[in-house]
């Protein structure tokens, strides 16, 4: 049946009358302008529709034709169309309709058809003069005349189908059968990629003969296949590409044997040969690549068998490939633990920094990097961290967000996987001398959806660039990386203020609060151990008055300075607290009151020997302690026992008169126990009336001096 009268036969169906009817042909082995297909015939009721739909399916002609069924689209300002592929005659065919529309005009799909032309609003009658219809009475119109094709198979058509399945009803003999049945029990039981080739390819060529067997199998990134030779041929043969698969996969060439010429030849020109059969591997509606065989006739039956066992083979394929996978992600998964659990063990952010580096460098084989953090005001960053550059210098360099290539994926937080920054349109900037590659990767360091900062790599050991693979990895790690920055944030503040809770403010000592608590853990390990402990308590002399004479900066500075002789005068083990005031508390773990009563007098001496700000004004011309000394266990065995026992030794040497140091007595010595114990408590009551009249004598002296 001609071409134009198949077109009519159909056009003159009552349910097509309102529809515009275009025939597409293959055309024979080549390549018309407008794809494989060619319109061959058409009756047009409506130009518009039929030029929209022309620019919609004729592009993507093959693959409605590979999906083998009808296809109903809405495209344009609203319009509808459908296509119905078919095979009449051994030629293939498309069938496009067109012309009709759906009950609402999209205005704004409207304008761009009219913009090479005038305005939506021009097109507006024209186009509401159209027939609707609804997608479901299109998909029925499809459908009907889907059944109608069918049943014009010419008698030609039929013999040559009769033909091609009495061809493949050939026996096929027991031998092959079993080879193939045994390939399959196999190929279940196979762990690897390579087996199931190898099982795969052996059974083609002990059952079928085949000379040469090639096999095209996708890379990591599934972007293109590589094409190994299995039998009879070069181990590589070449990649391809995913459209340059499609020569191969396409219903004409697929289980059937063609001449090896043309595009298939350009497209693998490592390959010489006669012929060539391919079979597609595909599982689960995914393409894995094709197996091809090459100079040998492969017969309809033989490539039923061939087909089956490549399905399985794919299907195999496609497990292992999701085992892989899984396994992958099970291994970073265990990895990054690993990770985590050294990166737990630090507790210092510069050494934090440096192991996040290594450690992301070492994921991807980079031999340069940097950790940039953005600042607290969210303009800035700083480079905290580098790897293959000197720190320094990084850290002089004025960083802003938004600005440069790290700068971007800061103000974005997308990671950036640049292969070449001098032809990436994203960055398109000359490579710096201090690179050796072209290649970098930028991944952003968030925390939920807050960015806080960059990590950039670059330069691959291996100088080439590096792949979506390693962005992968590297974006998993800095999840972690981001984690560990905030968690040992958290704790340095966390010790700041629990430092500042513990410590005084102006001195830097411990405050009376964690003198208690560690003087009572001190007492508890002394006794358990048989220890002594001695505590001393220094105060300093007339310090109110050298306050109001010398002013609060200058008595504000003679703490710090007596807080610093204090401290260096004791050992690291030694605790040293501002107890309160002018007074300070050091407690000597392991100490006897003799040996505490030599640093009792270093403390004294050098306390007496420093020149204080402005003591020199005051009228004994210089600033003085007291101190009084109590052990344990002679003393007390409590906090309070013992506090109170050098309490009351410091008044006694400020009784005595000041700048200098007296022990709390002890309970051996027997005899005057009671009395000298009942004579330190009056003179801890009478301390005040001590300090009242020292203090009127200091007035009196100073106003002598002055006067």
């Amino acid at each position: 049946m001609p071409f134009g009268d198949l077109l009519s036969e159909l056009k003159a169906l009552p349910m097509l009358a309102r529809y515009s009817l275009t025939l597409y042909r293959r055309r024979d082995g080549t390549v018309a302008s407008n794809g494989r297909f060619e319109s061959c015939a058409t009756v047009v009721e409506d130009p518009l529709c039929r030029e929209v739909s022309r620019h919609f399916f004729e592009e993507d002609m093959e693959v409605f034709f590979e999906e083998g069924t009808p296809s109903v689209c809405r495209y344009g300002g609203g319009f509808f169309g459908f296509l119905i592929p078919f095979t009449l005659s051994g030629e293939d065919f498309c069938l496009v309709g067109d012309g009709v529309r759906e009950e609402s005009i999209d205005l704004w799909q409207l304008a761009s058809l009219a913009r090479n032309g005038g305005d939506a609003f021009s097109l507006l009658p024209y186009v509401e003069s159209l027939c609707t219809a609804s997608y479901e009475e299109v998909e029925e119109v499809a459908e009907q005349v889907r059944r109608r094709i069918e049943s014009y198979r010419l008698p030609s058509q039929r013999h040559h189908e009769r033909a091609a399945v009495a061809r493949a009803q050939e026996p096929v003999g027991d031998e092959a059968l079993y080879a193939v049945s045994q390939a399959l029990e196999r190929l279940d039981k196979m762990g690897t990629v390579t087996g199931c080739i190898a099982i795969c390819c052996e059974t083609i060529v002990s059952a079928f003969q085949a000379a040469r067997i090639a096999v095209a199998l996708p890379d990591s990134e599934r972007k293109s296949f590589s094409v190994t030779g299995v039998w009879g041929l070069p181990e590589e043969l070449g990649t391809l590409s995913v459209e340059a698969l499609q020569l191969f996969t396409a219903p004409d060439k697929a289980k059937k044997t063609v001449l090896w010429d043309g595009k298939l030849r350009a497209a693998l020109p490592e390959v010489q040969a006669t012929v060539c059969t391919t079979f597609p591997l595909r599982a689960q509606g995914e393409r894995l690549g094709f197996l091809v065989i090459f100079d040998t006739d492969i017969l309809p039956n033989a490539a039923m068998l061939i087909s089956m066992l490549a399905g399985a083979m794919a299907g195999k394929l496609s497990t292992l490939d999701k085992d892989a996978t899984r396994s992958k992600e099970n291994a970073l998964s265990e990895r990054l633990m690993s990770l985590t659990d050294t990166l737990l063990q630090i507790d210092s952010k510069d050494l934090l920094y440096e192991s996040i580096l290594k450690i992301a460098s070492d994921l991807i084989e980079a031999t340069q990097g940097s950790i940039m953090l953005i600042d607290k005001d969210g303009v800035g960053m700083q480079i905290v961290f580098t790897l293959g550059m000197t720190l320094n210098i990084a850290r002089c360099l004025q960083l802003k967000v938004g600005k440069g290539i790290a700068g971007m994926v800061a103000k974005t937080g997308q990671p950036l996987l640049v292969n070449d920054v001098e032809k990436d349109s994203r960055v398109a900037m000359a490579n710096r001398l201090r690179f050796k590659s072209k290649s970098l990767i930028c991944i952003p360091l968030k925390l939920k959806d807050k960015v806080i900062g960059v990590l950039n790599l670059s330069d691959k050991k291996n100088l080439r660039p590096f792949t979506h693979a390693d962005l992968m990895l590297l974006t998993s790690f800095a999840n972690l990386a981001s984690l560990m920055i905030e968690r040992t944030e958290v704790l340095e503040e966390s010790e700041r203020f629990e430092q500042l809770s513990v410590t005084d403010p102006l001195t830097g000592l411990y405050n009376r609060r964690f003198l208690k608590s560690r003087l009572e853990e001190e007492l508890n390990r002394s006794a358990r151990q048989g220890l002594n402990l001695t505590v001393i308590f220094i105060d300093l002399d007339f310090f109110k008055s050298y306050n109001d004479l010398c002013g609060h900066l200058a008595g504000d500075e003679a703490l710090k300075l007596t807080a610093d002789i204090i401290k260096d005068s004791l050992r690291d083990m030694d605790i040293v607290a501002r107890y309160g005031g002018e007074e300070f508390c050091a407690v000597l773990p392991g100490t006897s009151k003799a040996e505490a009563m030599i640093v009792a007098e270093r403390i004294r001496f050098e306390i007496e020997s420093k020149r204080f700000p402005g003591e020199s004004d005051i009228p004994l011309r210089r600033l003085t302690a007291s101190l009084g000394v109590a052990s344990f266990p002679e003393d007390g065995r409590t906090f309070n026992d013992l506090v109170h026992a050098s309490d009351i030794a410091l008044y006694e040497a400020k009784a005595r008169g000041r700048n200098r140091i007296v022990a709390a007595r002890t309970s051996s010595q027997q005899g005057e126990s009671k009395r000298e114990v009942s004579e330190a408590r009056p003179a801890a009551t009478q301390s005040n009336l001590a300090k009242t009249l020292d203090f009127n004598a200091y007035l009196e002296a100073s106003l002598q001096s002055k006067g």
